[in-house]
């Protein structure tokens, strides 16, 4: 551990460099997380929207419509949102893997830092948000 009245060594100071490395890859890790759960509540929403017509506040006329999509201005709506939710996930693991990368090149000594659990939650929200975002286009007006 470093004392805060000496002066700092080499080897200390690379084991402070070290630990802030692993501070900043565990706020990486948080980020992804954060992004993937914003993803999936616009995955959620866009489902909601598409579904109830919750983009018009007025009453609309009859359409060719089905009952599984009343209304084609939502289902629109909802399926960007929905697609926004898939791109926002599918970027957010990308950028997190990029960056694992990189500071296991510069930091690893080997041993991977961190679990997977993050970045497999974030593909788990694409498959799904890619499962919505098929059953809506499929089922749209």
């Amino acid at each position: 551990m470093v004392e805060p009245d000496k002066p700092l060594t080499p080897a200390a100071t690379r084991e402070l460099i070290t630990l802030q490395a692993k501070v900043c890859y565990m706020n990486v890790d948080r980020t992804l997380a954060t992004w993937t759960r914003t993803a999936l509540a616009l995955i959620v929403f866009g489902g909601v929207v598409d579904r109830f017509g919750l983009l018009l506040r007025y009453d609309h006329p009859p359409h060719a419509g089905t009952w599984l999509a009343p209304n084609p201005v939502s289902s629109i709506g909802g399926i960007i949102l929905v697609a926004f939710g898939v791109f926002i996930a599918l970027t957010a693991a990308v950028r997190h893997q990029a960056y694992r990368a990189i500071w296991h090149r510069k930091y690893g000594d080997g041993e991977p830092f961190g679990p997977w659990l993050a970045f497999a939650n974030a593909m788990m929200v694409v498959l799904a948000g890619s499962a919505v975002l098929t059953a809506l286009l499929v089922f749209a007006t």
